[in-house]
């Protein structure tokens, strides 16, 4: 059947040696609707980005790596701020010819500025794996606010496996908007369907403070790493609080890492999952998210229905300042079906973002 692939499916493939790893794929790597990668035993610094092509990346490497390391489990390696770095993962594909898969930051990373790309080895595109591919996979990892410190094992970013096309057509999801929302508004309503193939629904930023708290967070630049194995950093040496600006809204400076969180909160159903992308180049010079991937059971609860957990929102603008006002649209999220019902759905055992509302990554508590 079309779709993307589930748990069950996932930790079959790693029973049959279609996902393989020199250290096993641990429960905590599976979910709904996707795979998390580990960072593998090797490092490089680069001097700049790259796509593989006919080459491969063994010989870009021998041309653009300045310096490599050996990552440990234990002691961690600094990933410093504007350095581009890529990784080995620690798991290797031996995809069915019909199966093709997708790569995305972990939501942690995204709302840590972490910009990670997934590559194949001789890939010819960023975050794409193609059909019945067999071989390694690296991700490229840039830190664009914090120095990080990372180890062998660490998950920055995650797989999603697919057969066909997944996508939902509009008659469908304007049907389940309808009976059963999957994106509504704070009133409980939902949002509308957008026209634009693939179907979508439109999202907003939420700038008004309901309980005189934050709608917002500046990055601080020039703090020590982050270390992705702590917790409860403090969030006043790191991140600088915005508050309701009413309807003057926030000027966004270039090259600023901010977050903010959606108007609308969304609810995956177990047959679906879901990805955000950005609706329209036009609406301004900036980047609304690096995590894009939302998997099923997000925000979803049968005895709350109409409830939802809200997106957060990773925002980087270029060149110019840009004036960012509340329930301004910048993205749509985009459904998939799923192949079956995944046997665990998001948040089943714990997670730090299920129900969220404007949350930091969870180094912060």
């Amino acid at each position: 059947m079309d779709g993307i692939l589930v748990s069950q499916t996932l930790r079959q493939m790693v029973e049959d040696g279609q996902i393989q790893a020199l250290r096993p794929v641990t429960p905590e790597q599976l979910q709904p609707s996707s795979l998390d990668l580990r960072l593998g035993a090797r490092i490089w610094q680069l001097q700049c980005s790259f796509l593989p092509g006919g080459q491969g990346i063994e010989r870009k490497l021998g041309r653009l790596a300045t310096a490599s390391w050996r990552l440990n489990r234990h002691e961690p390696t600094v990933l410093h701020r504007g350095g581009v770095y890529l990784a080995e993962v620690e798991e290797v594909l031996e995809l069915p010819e019909q199966v093709w898969g997708r790569g995305n930051p972990k939501s942690s990373t995204g709302r840590l500025d972490i910009f990670v790309r997934l590559l194949t080895e001789h890939g010819h595109a960023f975050d794409t794996v193609p059909a019945g591919y067999h071989g390694r996979l690296f991700l490229e990892i840039t830190p664009q606010s914090f120095h990080v410190s990372v180890r062998r094992g660490d998950c920055l970013g995650q797989l999603r496996l697919a057969r066909g096309r997944p996508s939902v057509p509009v008659d469908e999801l304007r049907r389940l908007q309808e009976d059963d929302p999957l994106c509504v508004w704070s009133d409980g309503s939902p949002a509308p369907v957008t026209e634009d193939l693939p179907a979508g629904v439109l999202l907003a930023v939420d700038l008004e403070s309901r309980d005189g708290g934050p709608v917002g967070y500046l990055a601080r630049r020039h703090m020590p790493p982050v270390d992705l194995a702590r917790r409860n950093l403090d969030v006043s040496r790191y991140w600088t609080p915005l508050m309701g600006a009413g309807e003057e809204g926030h000027v966004l400076e270039p090259e600023q890492f901010y977050i903010f969180a959606t108007r609308e909160r969304l609810r995956i159903p177990p047959g679906l999952c879901a990805e955000l992308v950005a609706f329209d180049a036009t609406k301004g010079e900036l980047r609304t998210h690096y995590a894009g991937f939302i998997d099923s059971g997000f925000g979803w609860s049968e005895h709350a229905p109409r409830t939802g957990a809200r997106l957060v929102l990773e925002i980087r603008t270029h060149d110019v300042p840009f004036l960012l006002e509340h329930g301004q649209l910048l993205f749509r999220v985009e459904f998939m079906r799923n192949e079956a019902v995944p046997d665990l759905l998001y948040g089943a055992s714990g997670s730090n973002y299920q129900m969220q509302g404007l949350k930091l990554a969870k180094q912060f508590g």
